[in-house]
Parts: C-alpha cells; structure tokens; sequence
C-alpha cells in the first residue's frame, strides 16, 4: 500500500505539479533577429534617403509609447515625434544618410536593440541607439530612438523642446509630450 501511495504521488508530481518547461530562446533564433532587425535598418536607411515620411514613419511604432531623444530634445509620442521631425525630410531633399549597424542585439523573441553609427551630408557623425520591438504581424518597429551627434551642446536656459534639465544651473528637465504641451515624469 504504502509502496501504491508513494508511486501515486510521485506521478501526480510527474504529471500534474510541474508546469511545463519554458522553450529557450536558442542562438539560432538570435542570429534570424538580428538578420531581421538589421534589413529592418536597411530599408529604414532607403526610406530616409528617399524622403518619403509614410516609408521613414512606417518604420516607427505609432503610439503615446513612442520616445525619441536627440541630442538634448525628448519628442514623447509619436504623433510629436513625426510633426517635428517630418518636415525635415520635405524642406531637405538634398540630405541623405548613411547607417552603419555597429551590433544587435536580441534581446528576446520580441525585443532587439541596435547601435549605428554614420553621417549625413549635414553631419560627419551620427549615432544611434534603437529599441525595436515586434508587433503582433511579426513586423520590427523601432519603439525608442536615441540620436545624438558631436557637438551636441547642452542647451543654455530654457531649450526650445525642454525648459531646462537636471543639470546645475539648468532648471528641471520637462519634455513635449504627445499634446504638444510640456509632460514629463
């Protein structure tokens, strides 16, 4: 009987008790994202040199989640981001940008960040730093972007997209939120 118990128990443990192991995320299903991610950026690239917002934004994820800093300038949102940086692309047909992937890394079937350098007809040097993720279709959307560039001074006073920042001297950093109006944390 007792023998009966302890072999019942230990195939309720077996069977029942245990959940399921987690599948790994395996080198091979890094190395397909970062092919992914990387004729993400490419085509992310021709679609700037092009200068076409609906191919440069649809690159982007569309949403209040959406954070980009350049330089010194925190755009939250989306709709803020692509009303700021839009007009760019169609005032200067003549700029076109060169991206050179520097890694990426695969952070998890969904997430991926990726460091670039490269340069512009109006910037020797220019760097970025993109989180992307992938939405529900399987498509790579760059959730946050960071680009910053030599150069970059801090803002004196109040900057035209903050009214200062943590630093001494500067007031407390705000950012143009997805109204437009000054957000922050």
């Amino acid at each position: 009987m007792r023998n009966g118990l302890f072999l019942t128990l230990c195939l309720a443990l077996l069977f029942g008790g245990c959940a399921p192991e987690q599948s790994a995320f395996t080198q091979d299903e890094k190395a397909t994202i970062v092919r992914e991610v990387e004729e993400m950026l490419g085509q992310l690239t021709e679609a700037m040199n092009s200068h076409d917002q609906e191919r440069i934004f649809g690159h982007f994820m569309q949403s209040e989640e959406f954070l980009y800093l350049g330089c010194t300038s925190f755009l939250l949102g989306f709709d803020t981001f692509s009303s700021r940086v839009g007009p760019f692309y169609v005032e200067n047909p003549e700029v076109t940008f060169q991206q050179e992937v520097v890694r990426i890394q695969a952070l998890s079937p969904t997430v991926a960040v990726a460091a670039l350098r490269g340069g512009s007809t109006e910037a020797e040097a220019l760097f970025w730093t993109e989180v992307l993720v992938r939405d529900d279709g399987g498509r790579w959307l760059i959730a946050h972007e960071h680009e910053s560039w030599p150069g970059c001074s801090p803002p004196s006073g109040a900057h035209p997209l903050t009214s200062g920042s943590a630093m001494p001297g500067m007031g407390e950093l705000d950012s143009i939120g997805p109204e437009g109006g000054a957000g922050g944390p």
